[in-house]
């Protein structure tokens, strides 16, 4: 085979492993968008469960009056509505963890979780991914209403 044979051959299979990689790098582009793209819910859901959390604690600690059932109820309707001013879909709760007593210097925890509907390809069923965040406030010593000495004030 002469020289200008092999330069003809060369040249004519240079362009070859450009086309077989060229699926390969469309297929690594759209998995890392869908990657990026369900790691964006899921952080958008934790900030949601953030907010809808502290709202819940602190809306309790200040409620006016003393009957838990009314400041428990107000707890939660603000930390539903704070997280519904993220606009996300999926199912979203807010729950007091443990007792949750309106007496002074008691630590009261709310806790806010967010469903995050998982992206499916082909038509798959996954189930989604909860976040979850908590939140913890401390009922003021000296705030009015309450009966009672403050024992953390003292």
């Amino acid at each position: 085979m002469n020289r200008d044979a092999m330069k003809r051959t060369r040249h004519d299979a240079a362009g070859v492993v450009g086309a077989e990689v060229l699926p390969f790098v469309v297929l690594v582009f759209i998995g890392g968008t869908l990657v990026f793209a369900q790691a964006w819910a899921a952080l958008d859901a934790k900030i949601a469960a953030v907010a809808g959390a502290r709202e819940a604690a602190r809306t309790f600690v200040e409620h006016r009056g003393p009957r838990v059932g009314d400041a428990a109820e107000g707890a939660i309707a603000a930390g539903m509505q704070a997280m519904s001013g993220y606009r996300l879909s999926g199912e979203a709760s807010v729950r007091p963890i443990g007792t949750a007593r309106l007496r002074r210097c008691d630590r009261v925890t709310f806790e806010a979780t967010r469903e995050v509907p998982r992206l499916a390809l082909l038509g798959g069923r996954w189930s989604p991914v909860t976040v979850g965040a908590r939140a913890s406030e401390i009922v003021d010593p000296f705030r009015h209403g309450l009966r009672g000495r403050a024992p953390c004030a003292q």
